[in-house]
């Protein structure tokens, strides 16, 4: 998978996500936690306000990145989102099976973009290996 490829679609995932969350933010807070009522749920919408706004922040974040060129830099860059989304999505593979949360919409995306990143990383690290020798 290309470097450049592979921040868009995480860009695109990060953005699809973070609008839904934003534009329905009842729904997917009651999908994801179908007990609360009251107080409780109202604070959970506010949370997901904040925690939308942070997925945006970061898919424009990458959208930039999507812009650095050099082999090591790009390694670097793919190893941090390899990661990073891998930590989310176990996670919240963990919170699913401890029955805490529904989360397999974000628990997918989460593997979609980890798995990206890892092939991404992957074919840099072979270039740059050839690329040294």
């Amino acid at each position: 998978m290309q470097f450049k490829m592979t921040l868009t679609i995480t860009c695109a995932i990060g953005f699809v996500i973070s609008i839904g969350m934003f534009v329905f933010p009842e729904f997917v807070t009651r999908e994801q936690f179908s007990l609360s009522e009251g107080q409780g749920f109202e604070d959970l919408v506010t949370l997901r306000y904040a925690i939308a706004s942070l997925i945006l922040a970061l898919a424009v974040i990458t959208f930039h990145l999507r812009e650095v060129e050099g082999i090591f830099f790009q390694l670097n860059i793919m190893r941090g989102y390899w990661i990073a989304f891998s930590i989310i999505c176990i996670t919240n593979i963990v919170l699913q099976l401890l029955g805490k949360i529904s989360a397999i919409p974000p628990t997918i995306a989460t593997a979609i973009i980890a798995l990206l990143s890892l092939l991404s990383w992957l074919k840099l690290s072979k270039a740059s290996l050839e690329k040294t020798d």
